[in-house]
């Protein structure tokens, strides 16, 4: 009957049980129109994994057949009625409220689903494969791009999601329970912005979340689910129900100083948050004479770093950014503007450990 979606691994229509009446949705895919053997792979894991599934907020897996003389291959599911989330990115927005209910609900399904042995991972969550049902209840859809985490499968060669909900590392074939923690977060982001995630600021990798001014608990909880580091995210379900149930600590309020008449010194730049080389905290404190040679050269390392850093780094980059020619949601263009960053944050390191040589060996000093 009519069609309800399309995407990489098939389309889905729905269709008509003829035993019960019942309304079903039948994915169908084609060998005809498929690029690679690689989406008839997800196919068949896509109805494997269904079948060994049950939750309330995932489709039931109903039956599979196939005309293998015309290479069509069909999964017959459940049919979720409702309304998939992102018809709230044009329509009126799903209230905070409502937002954290989805939240709650998709996390249930995320623990269900990564509780599993070995743990899947949906690798593609959006707005668009979460049905919000009439009764307020979910279910998150479309298993196609679904991975048993150490399961011994690599798809380095491919990439696997949706770009501005898919965290980072999955650009390299990397997925864990973090990286579904991340399209979670991006997603609850969109509903509550109502823009794409191309469309939201952002300050380098991440977003601008002061720029948003999100609503408790999700304003402290979402930059930790959204952090592009996995090191640093939110790693699992447990890790962000705990967020969201911890009080946000308190500003400190600003210290009153001492009035006096003296006129304030200045304070020393602090070093506590700079790592520093250890061959860059001895330099700083090689003796007289030889000290003099040694500020010499740090401090002019310090001067042509700094240019570097400021002046002529940003201008490669543009220039290289303007010859390649490509999209900003290109997943090349991601990656080299991962590898820029990450390129000019040495760069930084190398001028800090500079900076700390020629403080220290200064002749004032």
């Amino acid at each position: 009957m009519e069609p309800l979606g399309h995407g990489g691994q098939g389309s889905t229509f729905r269709g008509v049980d003829r035993d019960s009446g019942d309304s079903v949705a039948i994915k169908v895919l084609s060998l005809k129109g498929a690029k690679s053997w690689k989406a008839f792979d997800r196919f068949e894991r896509e109805m494997d994994t269904l079948a060994k599934l049950t939750h309330p907020g995932i489709p039931k897996y109903l039956d599979r057949y196939a005309y293998e003389t015309t290479g069509d291959y069909f999964l017959v599911m459940e049919l979720i009625e409702g309304v998939p989330l992102s018809k709230h990115m044009s329509e009126p927005g799903l209230s905070p409220r409502k937002l954290r209910s989805v939240l709650d609900q998709i996390l249930e399904v995320l623990a269900y689903l990564h509780e599993q042995r070995p743990p899947l991972i949906h690798r593609d969550i959006k707005p668009a494969n979460v049905i919000l049902r009439p009764d307020g209840t979910i279910s998150l859809v479309d298993f196609g791009g679904v991975r048993q985490r150490g399961g011994g499968e690599t798809e380095a060669t491919t990439t696997v999601g949706t770009f501005g909900y898919m965290a980072p590392e999955q650009l390299h074939g990397t997925a864990t329970a973090a990286s579904d923690i991340y399209a979670l977060g991006a997603t609850i982001l969109t509903l509550l912005a109502r823009k794409s995630p191309d469309a939201l600021p952002h300050r380098g990798l991440r977003f601008d979340f002061e720029a948003l001014k999100l609503p408790e608990p999700l304003a402290h909880v979402l930059p930790a689910m959204l952090e592009p580091d996995p090191e640093l995210r939110l790693a699992n379900v447990a890790a962000v129900r705990a967020a969201l149930t911890a009080k946000p600590k308190p500003k400190a309020p600003p210290r009153a100083e001492p009035k006096s008449n003296s006129a304030p010194k200045p304070a020393a730049p602090s070093k506590a948050l700079v790592r520093l080389p250890e061959e860059a905290l001895a330099l700083a404190k090689t003796p007289a004479p030889f000290s003099i040679v040694v500020w010499i050269l740090a401090a002019l390392s310090s001067g042509v770093l700094l240019v570097f850093e400021a002046v002529f780094l940003p201008f490669f980059f543009q220039l290289a950014t303007a010859l390649r020619n490509r999209p900003s949601s290109d997943p090349r263009t991601v990656a080299f503007q991962a590898d820029y960053e990450r390129f000019k944050t040495r760069v930084g390191e190398m001028r800090n450990a500079a900076a700390h040589v020629a403080d220290g060996t200064r002749p004032s000093a």
